[in-house]
């Protein structure tokens, strides 16, 4: 009984440490990120300019949640085209109500910062 307690507690605070192990990035530190992962996809929470212009536009002050993935790779040397989602949890809607507001986009990128020279030439 002592020994599943112990077990119990030991795994909830695995838990809260994790769940404060959440790290912080720039919109465009995230997209480095992807960029430089073998598997092209980085998530984080965002933060600054970014994050600060969606919170006071939608209102909602919960955590900025960014996600980059690699739709494909260039030819030349680390480029990329990249989708980005960034999701604000708890909108207010004119209804009354609360839902996720979602902002999609993609671009070409570079790990230089800058797009790619020719994108026409996949990997």
């Amino acid at each position: 009984m002592l020994r599943s307690k112990i077990l119990c507690l030991a795994c909830l605070s695995m838990l809260v440490s994790t769940a404060n192990a959440t790290e912080t990035y720039s919109v465009k530190a995230l997209m480095m990120r992807a960029l430089n992962s073998p598997a092209g996809v980085a998530r984080g929470i965002i933060e600054g300019k970014e994050a600060d212009k969606i919170h006071e536009t939608t209102g909602s002050y919960d955590p900025l949640r960014g996600e980059v993935s690699t739709l494909k790779r260039y030819k030349e040397e680390g480029c990329s085209r990249l989708a980005v989602k960034l999701i604000q949890p708890n909108t207010p809607t004119q209804q009354g109500t609360k839902t996720d507001f979602a902002l999609n986009y993609e671009l070409n990128l570079c790990k230089n910062g800058m797009p790619p020279r020719d994108t026409s030439q996949f990997q």
